[in-house]
């Protein structure tokens, strides 16, 4: 049995349920636990999808935390959405007191471990980004995957 269903959550019901409450958690703990809910999920679809929606989601403190979970699950329907926070420029990413070339080596992380011709070429894109630090750590994964 999953942690969810212990709460009466199903299978089809997991996402919206997570969503909603973390939309509204305050705390780090609650937060924690709601990831642990999508990182219960056995349908890796269903997991991405949850995933790929905290991603983009502004106020939690989980975003590292998801990310490195998209990184590990390597689910390509994730590349739009690590788009949406590269062109976002970290702003709802404030609250990680991390300097953006920090910020940009998840996205560089999980977008290498997804390893689809359209993430290497996001990649490469943003290695040209305006932005110096993410320029840099976008190049230097480039240099880490590429001959």
């Amino acid at each position: 049995m999953r942690q969810y269903e212990l709460a009466g959550i199903t299978v089809a019901t997991v996402k919206a349920f997570v969503l909603e409450e973390m939309a509204i958690a305050e705390d780090w703990d609650t937060q924690s636990l709601l990831l642990c809910m999508v990182y219960s999920i056995d349908d890796p679809s269903i997991k991405a999808d949850a995933l790929n929606h905290l991603l983009v989601m502004p106020g939690h403190s989980q975003h590292q935390a998801v990310t490195f979970e998209i990184q590990k699950l390597k689910s390509p329907t994730s590349i739009p959405y690590i788009r949406t926070v590269l062109e976002s420029g970290f702003d709802f990413l404030s609250y990680t007191c991390s300097d953006d070339g920090v910020i940009a080596k998840w996205f560089s992380h999980a977008l290498a471990s997804i390893g689809t011709p359209e993430a290497i070429d996001l990649i490469k894109l943003y290695a040209k980004s305006g932005n110096a630090e993410v320029a840099e750590e976008m190049a230097y994964r480039l240099e880490k995957i590429e001959p």
